[in-house]
């Protein structure tokens, strides 16, 4: 057994060791009172999409029967809500991936009616608005920025453009008949609150922006519904579509930088002096996967060379070995070194490059070499947040614990095995070659 497989068996034990009573859930960390939740951000949706590929890579021959159990506890949990939100991280969306991903391993018809529902949910929730729909509900982050009231999201990691993509894939996995539709009216919505500038299209983070944040990355920003935009296009091959996508990649990399022999686009635009993000959520590994699927689509190079320009800039500032301000102590698929990897696999699927797997490589040393291993279980003791880097938890789910860079770990190791095993979420391209 590889190194890399041997520590997502550690990790996965870790994971192991937090689990809560009888019910197959599992704490958020390793604190006793921590506690667990059922998102796939940080809860049992996440460890069970980790399950799932353990099964698919055949590793773990109880792999599938877990998952199956932690996702009967999140039909049983869904059963009691009355309102999600409309963010695929912690909402009714992610559950619907979750649930259709699980039925798909499984063949179970009732994790699958189970998604669809979750998706009808989403939808009763929805607003007609202008030319299409979209969700108004509490504005996210109240607890970080303090503001607080009810906002139209927009974004792709919390708002309707995460939601849209997730119907995308509802429509391709043929989950719901209405799930195109529904989509394409989400992206009416957007097309109209779409800001047009001199160098393309941006949108916020929501409507009625109460502290200034303009991001023009993935995340909260014009990349990520560019990037909805772009899939649009793809599933419906209707021009607009795609025409916004390049506006929304134009305007990102007219916010870029050059750094070194590369670029890289700022974290927010109200910042004194450029910041930049080298993760998923602000960094190449999100922005770069518009830029990759509008040079799959169009054929034209000069996607392609924007995407290799911020990564070029992620190893002009030193990454992964030395952290930077927008690279802090993190190791995970959002802002940290896993999702750097992974999208270092996707570069080298795309194009044939092995630079970017030596990148994927080394990423996952980094990984490894800041990890705890302790009576065979391995997790990551990292801040979350990079303005509170003193304050560090391991946390066991995707987006910023042991399952999502496991998921990493098993990823590449999968790939130098020649049977890449990855479970693309809504907002990944896919790792066609």
């Amino acid at each position: 057994m590889t190194t890399h497989l041997a520590s997502v068996h550690e990790a996965m034990a870790f994971i192991r060791a937090q689990g809560l009573g009888d019910e197959p859930r599992w704490r958020r960390t390793d604190e006793a009172d921590s506690g667990a939740d059922y998102t796939l951000y940080r809860g049992s949706c996440g460890v069970i999409l980790l399950l799932l590929e353990l099964n698919a890579s055949g590793q773990d021959a109880k792999a599938l029967a877990e998952a199956e159990a932690a996702g009967e506890a999140v039909m049983a949990y869904l059963e009691r809500k009355d309102w999600l939100s409309v963010s695929p991280s912690t909402g009714w969306p992610g559950y619907a991936f979750t649930l259709s991903e699980l039925a798909r391993a499984s063949g179970r018809e009732d994790f699958r009616h189970a998604a669809a529902r979750c998706l009808e949910r989403l939808m009763a929730q929805a607003k007609p608005l202008g030319r299409g729909l979209g969700w108004i509900e509490p504005m996210p982050f109240s607890d970080i920025t303090g503001f607080t009231g009810d906002r139209e999201i927009y974004d792709q990691s919390v708002g309707a453009a995460g939601a849209a993509l997730v119907l995308l894939y509802a429509h391709e996995a043929g989950l719901h008949p209405k799930a195109l539709d529904w989509a394409k009216a989400v992206c009416e919505r957007l097309l109209e609150v779409a800001e047009p500038d001199a160098d393309g299209l941006r949108w916020r983070l929501m409507s009625d922006m109460p502290f200034p944040f303009t991001a023009p990355n993935f995340a909260h920003g014009g990349a990520g519904v560019g990037y909805l935009m772009a899939q649009m296009f793809r599933a419906t091959g209707e021009t607009p579509y795609l025409h916004a996508a390049k506006e929304a990649a134009r305007y990102t990399m007219s916010r870029s930088h050059s750094v070194g022999g590369g670029r890289l686009v700022c974290h927010s635009e109200e910042s004194p002096r450029p910041m930049f993000y080298l993760g998923a959520c602000h960094g190449p590994a999100g922005t770069g996967r518009l830029l990759l699927e509008l040079h799959d689509l169009t054929g034209e190079a000069r996607w392609l060379e924007d995407a290799r320009a911020l990564v070029q800039g992620l190893l002009d500032m030193g990454a992964p070995e030395i952290r930077s301000k927008g690279y802090w102590n993190n190791f995970g698929q959002c802002c940290g070194d896993a999702g750097v990897g992974e999208f270092a696999l996707l570069m080298a699927a795309r194009t044939g490059d092995d630079a970017y797997l030596d990148l994927a490589r080394r990423c996952a040393t980094v990984v490894l070499d800041h990890s705890d291993l302790q009576d065979g279980q391995r997790l990551w003791r990292h801040a979350e947040h990079r303005e509170r880097g003193d304050f560090l938890q391991a946390q066991t789910g995707y987006m910023q614990g042991a399952a999502g860079i496991a998921s990493f770990l098993l990823h590449l190791a999968t790939t130098e095995a020649g049977n890449p095993v990855k479970i693309a979420m809504p907002d990944w391209p896919k790792m066609k070659p």
